[in-house]
């Protein structure tokens, strides 16, 4: 892959952080007269991680890493990060500790992992660099513990460079032009870029157009519970789903990330939002769907007071439901279409018959599997 065979070995090779990348040199060559950790926070794709590495590379330290996929409560924290933080490493060299996704660790929902933390920042004795998304999202008692360094979004002519000199690496045939669109679809991921500019060159004259810019649903949802803010509808434009299949993502996941006391006013948002899309059905006026989308986006989002739990997500359990009685619908469909003919009525008249329709068997046509099917419901 590309994003690894051209990952920065140096930190002249980091496109667009020359003022972060300074703040973190000056942060690791005076480690112990302030701050014990930094936190290097900024959206995803601009080299956070990959300065952490450099940086551990030029000056030959152990990287003991924690990230997202491992436990945060206080046994874990304290088990991999608190132990690190004593040591070195068996080489005799010296340490330092990245913990990833800082902004995904919460007090009273991780069991102690905020205070753990806070404690082992505190005592430890090698470097800890945290490195987050939003700052605003870690918790206060850590960022007071914590140098911040700010990695801001990079600007699209950054990006364009550094996809200009793998595209040349690579005898890729591509132009100026097409590159800058590249690197302005990405939207400041730089990751993203080149990810875009391997997946597409053998097609490269749909750059641009060929970029998928659809948001996962998954990171959709996330935002609307991390951010408590009006401007998380934005993040739906992308999303390549219905609103009445977004109400579902969302009604499913919420009781996992909320807090009882937010659940009212957040269920209360999303039954409004139910209206609306049932009006828009029934009176076929789209219009509608922007006020549904604000409140099961928004008005979600600003409901919570608490903290936000992080936790896997997972697909509406209606799906599954759906999947699980397909063939019990299919045959129910069958028979309802058959009764619909012979009794010259529509669908759902047709469904009010169901119940004697075993009886009729013979007249209706139906096959050996419908009348099983019949037979085997109690109640239709």
């Amino acid at each position: 892959m590309f994003v690894e065979k051209y990952r920065p070995k140096k930190f002249s090779d980091i496109a667009g952080q020359k003022s972060a990348l300074k703040e973190l040199i000056s942060w690791i060559n005076t480690w112990g007269t302030d701050k014990k950790a930094c936190l290097l926070y900024g959206p995803p794709g601009n080299g956070k991680t990959t300065s952490v590495y450099v940086l551990a590379d030029e000056i030959n330290l152990d990287i003991i890493e924690m990230n997202a996929s491992d436990k945060r409560n206080a046994e874990a924290i304290e088990k991999i990060v608190g132990n690190a933080s004593q040591t070195y490493s068996l080489d005799g060299r010296k340490r330092i500790i990245v913990l990833d996704e800082a902004d995904n660790i919460y007090g009273t929902v991780d069991k102690g992992g905020v205070r753990a933390l806070v404690k082992i920042i505190s005592e430890t004795r090698v470097p800890i660099i945290l490195i987050a998304n939003e700052h605003w999202n870690v918790s206060t008692s850590i960022r007071e513990k914590c140098k911040m360094i700010n990695y801001p979004k990079l600007r699209y002519p950054s990006i364009a460079k550094v996809l200009g000199d793998i595209a040349k690496k690579e005898e890729i045939n591509v132009s100026d032009s097409q590159v800058i669109t590249l690197a302005k679809n990405s939207e400041g991921n730089l990751r993203a870029a080149i990810n875009d500019l391997e997946n597409y060159r053998e097609d490269i004259d749909k750059i641009g157009t060929l970029r998928d810019t659809k948001t996962s649903i998954f990171h959709a949802i996330a935002e609307v519970f991390k951010r408590r803010s009006c401007d998380v509808r934005e993040v739906f434009w992308n999303i390549d789903k219905s609103p009445d299949e977004i109400l579902l993502w969302i009604d499913e996941n919420l009781p996992k990330v909320y807090e009882k006391e937010d659940l009212e006013g957040a269920y209360k948002m999303l039954s409004r939002a139910d209206i609306y899309l049932a009006r828009t059905k029934r009176r076929q006026q789209y219009k509608l769907w922007g006020y549904a989308m604000d409140l099961m986006s928004s008005g979600v989002s600003v409901a919570r007071k608490g903290n936000f739990k992080f936790t896997k997500f997972s697909s509406p359990s209606y799906f599954t439901k759906l999947a699980r009685t397909k063939a019990e619908r299919t045959i129910k469909k069958g028979i309802t279409q058959k009764i619909s003919k012979k009794c010259h009525c529509s669908m759902r008249v047709a469904k009010q018959y169901l119940t004697i329709a075993k009886n009729l068997s013979d007249y209706f046509e139906l096959e050996e599997k419908e009348i099983e099917f019949l037979k085997s419901k109690i109640s239709l």
